[in-house]
């Protein structure tokens, strides 16, 4: 579990430096071994290791793919739903227009201020007390326009406002739960981890099966691509930080403040 936190709490660009200084010493500890095993031992040159390493290479590289995809269906997911929900948001906000002035400004003031929240979770992804404050807050909210909707229905059942804006809002209100799921669903701590032990064992049986002298320009090259490979996957996994945002869908959500220009 202490490992477990480690891994979610550190930086991206740690976890990819650390990965590479471990690889190298990895390579450089097999190649120590190598070295001493055949200074002892010569007939230990003639070991043909080839096939243990090459299987392990196999699956290193089928970890990377299986998890960059993860991490990427991932992605595409979480961009998704943020496209849904800006859908979501704008039909209920056209909807709000079928109701008299009284009730249709209570509920385009809620609905802008719910557009406002749902703009700054984005704001708040890399401080965790903010974005469970505006996680708390879109659910008042939301409640607040239901109570609104609920209210004025009891007084004017009129079929038609009550059918079209209430499965709206009900939309809106579960999009929302979809997105903080889709947030929250990242690759398992136990496949990234079993990913950098992969790294290091194959980086160790490389040089373990070296038959020649180490060239050191290999060596940090092939542990630069595999920390690089690991620091795209771990920084698309992570949607509340890294270099790969969510600002263009995000836009879709802010696009929606032009819904309001004409209150």
């Amino acid at each position: 579990m202490y490992l477990i936190s480690i891994l979610q709490s550190s930086p991206t660009f740690l976890i990819a430096l650390v990965a590479f200084a471990l690889i190298i010493a990895c390579y450089a500890l097999g190649y120590n071994r190598r070295n001493r095993l055949i200074r002892k031992y010569p007939n230990q040159a003639e070991k043909d290791t080839s096939t243990m390493t090459g299987t392990l290479l196999a699956l290193l590289g089928l970890m990377l793919a299986f998890s960059f995809s993860m991490a990427n269906s991932r992605y595409d997911a979480r961009r998704q739903v943020m496209v849904e929900e800006a859908n979501v948001i704008g039909t209920a906000i056209l909807r709000t227009q079928m109701y008299p002035d009284s009730v249709r400004q209570l509920l385009r003031t809620g609905m802008k201020e719910y557009v406002e929240v749902r703009i700054g979770a984005l704001d708040a992804r890399r401080d965790k007390d903010k974005l469970l404050a505006n996680q708390i807050k879109t659910d008042s909210l939301s409640k607040q326009i239901w109570n609104i909707v609920s209210d004025y229905t009891a007084v004017d059942p009129t079929l038609v406002r009550t059918s079209e804006l209430i499965p709206a809002l009900n939309d809106m209100i579960d999009i929302f739960t979809t997105r903080r799921a889709a947030f929250e669903s990242t690759i398992p701590d136990s496949i990234m981890f079993f990913l950098l032990l992969l790294c290091l064992s194959s980086s160790f049986l490389l040089a373990q099966d070296r038959k020649t002298n180490a060239d050191w320009i290999v060596v940090v090259g092939f542990s630069l691509m595999l920390s690089a490979t690991i620091f795209t996957i771990i920084d698309l996994d992570r949607p509340h930080s890294g270099l790969i945002s969510m600002e263009r869908p995000q836009q879709k959500i802010e696009a929606l403040r032009g819904m309001f220009d004409a209150d």
